[in-house]
């Protein structure tokens, strides 16, 4: 059984002078300009370390990276000024591994897949929210940009009686919903994707995406940090798959 985040929800995995990086859980946001909004990660920190929170900010933190509110994992914040420009531009650089794990939809045949294709704002009517990977015959889109993800198969399987995959997904760009939008161009949506299954996927209890692993290579400070891995696979296939709900 699975219960909604607490202001307690959050894990700690690295802390230094400059940096702190936590797990995020699911259905989290990482700030809100409401102030009655109960549940957001700049919270759940200004309440575990009060000390820490700059006032000058907007949002008491600065995050230097950020994870959609359904992802769960590793979400990086600067402790300092100086700490989040080198940071940054360490992302800005593309000197960042970043490693995801999710579950999609159906099987994938292939064992490892380029994912290369553009993103863009989706501009049609109801899904403005949402961003798409461009169709030369629409002109429903604005502002494309190059996305490449590196997608490797782990497990091939069930979940909840349906053909599923459990993959890990290398971006080596960072657009937004960039993930969420090359599985479900592919055909293999991420499983619980209310967004891009067309609103179809209401049954699963979460969105099976997870930030699982980052390495920043810092002049100052190599940091390579992992996050539990939420999915749990029985160990014979096909048997099906069984997310860890003990924490998530």
């Amino acid at each position: 059984m699975t219960t909604e985040a607490t202001l307690d929800d959050i894990s700690i995995l690295y802390k230094s002078d400059d940096y702190l990086i936590v797990d995020k859980h699911y259905d989290v946001m990482i700030n809100h300009d409401d102030p009655n909004h109960q549940i957001t990660v700049n919270k759940q920190l200004k309440r575990l370390y009060p000390e820490l929170a700059d006032s000058t900010l907007a949002h008491d933190f600065r995050f230097i990276n950020r994870l959609d509110y359904s992802t769960s994992g590793i979400l990086c914040l600067a402790l300092n000024k100086s700490a989040c420009t080198i940071a940054t531009k360490c992302f800005q650089d593309r000197k960042v591994h970043k490693e995801y794990v999710a579950l999609v939809r159906g099987h994938i045949d292939k064992d490892t897949m380029e994912i290369e294709k553009e993103i863009a704002e989706n501009l049609e009517e109801g899904c403005t929210h949402m961003m798409c990977v461009p169709d030369e015959t629409s002109q429903h889109y604005r502002k494309r940009k190059s996305a490449l993800t590196h997608l490797q198969v782990q497990h091939r399987g069930q979940y909840d009686g349906q053909p599923a995959t459990k993959v890990v997904l290398l971006p080596k760009t960072g657009r937004r919903h960039q993930l969420r939008v090359h599985c479900a161009f592919v055909g293999h949506t991420i499983i619980g994707d209310y967004t891009y299954s067309n609103r179809q996927d209401t049954e699963p209890y979460r969105m099976m995406l997870h930030a699982h692993r980052i390495v920043l290579p810092l002049p100052n400070e190599h940091i390579a940090v992992t996050a539990p891995d939420p999915f749990i696979i029985a160990v014979t296939a096909p048997d099906p798959f069984i997310p860890d709900t003990t924490r998530y």
